[in-house]
């Protein structure tokens, strides 16, 4: 299964702004702090990841392109393959968000630009 642009956009697109706001007198957040919102932004993206990656990987079943079995062994190695892992695809947000990616994917399991922004703030919203 190959890895669409998509992808990329989601786990990138994610704003990074609000979360690393500071405090009312323009005193930078305490290292541990950052640390922490960092930990929180990083895991946002890895759902959003798992679940586009998800989302492409049902949409090739439903197209008759790959079994079940095919692409359940793809979509874990190409989550593996860039360091999570594959019990990411149990999580609630992430479950409830691929089907809805899905559907903003064209006949050829790829999110079309124009529908990009659109799954990007799906996203943002859901996770």
């Amino acid at each position: 299964m190959r890895i669409h642009h998509c992808f990329a956009a989601l786990l990138l697109g994610l704003p990074l702004a609000g979360s690393f706001a500071v405090a009312a007198d323009d005193a930078p957040l305490a290292p541990e702090v950052q640390r922490r919102v960092a930990v929180v932004v990083l895991a946002r993206r890895i759902r959003a990841y798992a679940a586009m990656a998800k989302a492409s990987s049902d949409c090739q079943v439903e197209q008759g392109r790959l079994s079940r079995r095919q692409a359940n062994q793809a979509l874990a190695i190409s989550l593996e393959e860039v360091g999570i892992s594959r019990g990411v695809l149990v999580n609630p947000l992430v479950v409830a968000l691929s089907p809805r990616l899905q559907r903003l994917l064209d006949d050829s399991c790829a999110l079309d630009r124009t529908q990009e922004a659109e799954a990007l703030q799906l996203a943002e919203n859901e996770l």
